[in-house]
């Protein structure tokens, strides 16, 4: 007998109905935990595919920023134009060389590196700032595809640092600008040029660099990247070299800030390209950077409607795909421009 008196046993466990209900409430809850850890790792790879974009973007434009922030900068002056060997423009058709200009007798045989992204492009020293405006431009090959609407900007000045005289040897070969604070000489030997002396002129690198967005990266086909054409110097001899300053970059647009009353302040900006008047002179430029995740998010679409700058005529970009972006913007103020 049991403790009711009775000889009937007592139910032991769950019942069948119990066990199912018991179930659902754990298969609901189960549910739930798996829902909230996918929209926690969904959260997270936006977030971390945001915070990529924001790296990428100011990278980007801190390079290009460094760059124009050099821009006209000839060591002991600003003057490109007191360059006494160096070409003058061509008042009639600028912003190109003067077509009576020669290069100086040191730099002769190494006119196919100076001259292979367009006329003199290596040494053009008073177009220290040039661009091409929704195209490539340029007269040397891209890496692979040029983005069809993306600007062009090229940048030109010396090199941040000297070059001791007892380091010269080593340069032979290097385009290189000797200035003292009245003139400046293009060269590449391993000597300072005659007229200067070490303490009263300074030896640097000429740098030119030609920046644009191609279709492709090093690492990747079909992911953008912005790149550079760069004067460099490598085996005795100047040479051009494409460099990719990083992957993710969809789109470049410049305009430039001229000057017309020679007070240092952009009175009005232009798209690059745009032909500036004997008398007027470039003093800022204004970049955008267009900035896309290498990967796409399949659970995400870009469906906003971008408008800056004059891309394309100033035509509105809807990508509609699974790409995050960021656009970016600066107005950057050129520090040698002050004469």
């Amino acid at each position: 007998m049991n403790a009711y008196g009775n000889g009937k046993q007592m139910q032991k466990g769950l019942s069948l109905i119990e066990l199912m209900v018991s179930m659902s409430i754990g298969l609901f809850l189960l549910a739930g935990a798996v829902s909230v850890l996918g929209k926690g790792r969904e959260l997270y790879r936006s977030n971390d595919a945001a915070a990529r974009l924001q790296e990428t973007a100011r990278y980007a434009m801190s390079t290009i920023e460094a760059d124009l922030r050099m821009a006209n900068f000839w060591g002991l002056h600003s003057r490109g134009d007191l360059v006494e060997n160096g070409p003058a423009l061509d008042l009639a058709n600028l912003p190109n060389v003067d077509p009576a200009y020669v290069l100086p007798g040191s730099l002769g045989g190494y006119a196919g590196t100076i001259n292979s992204c367009g006329a003199m492009w290596a040494v053009k020293l008073p177009a220290y700032i040039e661009g091409t405006n929704n195209g490539y431009g340029l007269a040397c090959a891209e890496y692979g595809t040029a983005v069809a609407g993306s600007d062009q900007l090229t940048i030109r000045h010396a090199s941040t640092l000297a070059i001791g005289a007892g380091a010269l040897g080593a340069t032979a070969g290097q385009i290189k600008i000797q200035t003292s604070r009245v003139q400046g000489t293009l060269f590449s030997g391993g000597a300072i040029p005659a007229g200067y002396s070490a303490p009263l002129s300074e030896s640097r690198a000429v740098i030119a660099n030609g920046y644009y967005v191609d279709q492709d990266s090093d690492q990747r086909a079909g992911t953008p990247s912005l790149r550079r054409k760069q004067l460099d110097f490598a085996g005795g001899a100047p040479i051009i070299v494409d460099q990719e300053i990083i992957p993710g970059v969809e789109d470049l647009q410049v305009e430039f800030g001229v000057d017309q009353n020679i007070d240092q302040n952009a009175d009005f900006f232009v798209p690059a390209g745009t032909v500036i008047p004997a008398g007027e002179e470039i003093v800022a430029v204004r970049v955008w950077l267009l900035v896309r995740a290498e990967q796409p998010e399949f659970t995400f679409t870009d469906d906003r409607t971008y408008s800056y700058a004059d891309r394309v005529g100033g035509a509105a970009y809807t990508p509609a795909d699974n790409f995050r972006r960021v656009l970016v913007s600066k107005t950057i103020a050129l520090r040698n421009t002050r004469r």
